[in-house]
């Protein structure tokens, strides 16, 4: 039972740790730009590495890595996801990130919440989790048969 408490304070202490990592969009109210502004800030008191935007486009949700491997504590970076492609309009979804223990989160843009990926699953982990998370059962559908393809 002990070891069970110390396991649960330990993920509820890695969850707090991501919580910490501040994410927004910015939007103009000017259709014409070509960009969506995803801003990301690290209050976490340890840095976090390959900090990716996730959006959902006319051939399903994409990650855009950023151009710093690395965001240390207190530091703020700014992705840029086009707001169209092949001429329909992308949603900015949320952010994928892995903190200084080696764990992959994908966080939500719209509720703010994180999700931890597990270390066992084949595929691509942000999006086969953000799939989970959001619900968009057709999605991952078709992204599920495409790695049993692969």
């Amino acid at each position: 039972m002990g070891f069970h408490i110390l396991l649960r304070d330990r993920k509820k202490e890695e969850r707090n740790e991501a919580l910490k990592v501040v994410t927004w969009a910015e939007r103009d109210a000017n259709d014409e730009r070509s960009f969506i502004r995803i801003h990301v800030r690290n209050t976490a008191d340890r840095p976090i590495l390959y900090v990716g935007a996730l959006y959902e486009g006319t051939e399903g949700i994409k990650r855009l890595p950023s151009n710093a491997p690395i965001v240390l504590k207190d530091e703020e970076i700014t992705l840029e996801v086009p707001r169209y492609t092949n001429g329909r309009r992308t949603l900015a979804r949320g952010i994928a990130f892995q903190d200084a223990n080696g764990f992959s989160w994908v966080k939500d843009i719209a509720s703010h919440d994180v999700y931890r990926q597990s270390r066992l699953r084949r595929g691509d982990p942000t999006l086969r989790m953000l799939f989970l998370s959001f619900g968009t059962f057709r999605l991952y559908r078709s992204t599920k048969k495409r790695m049993r393809r692969a």
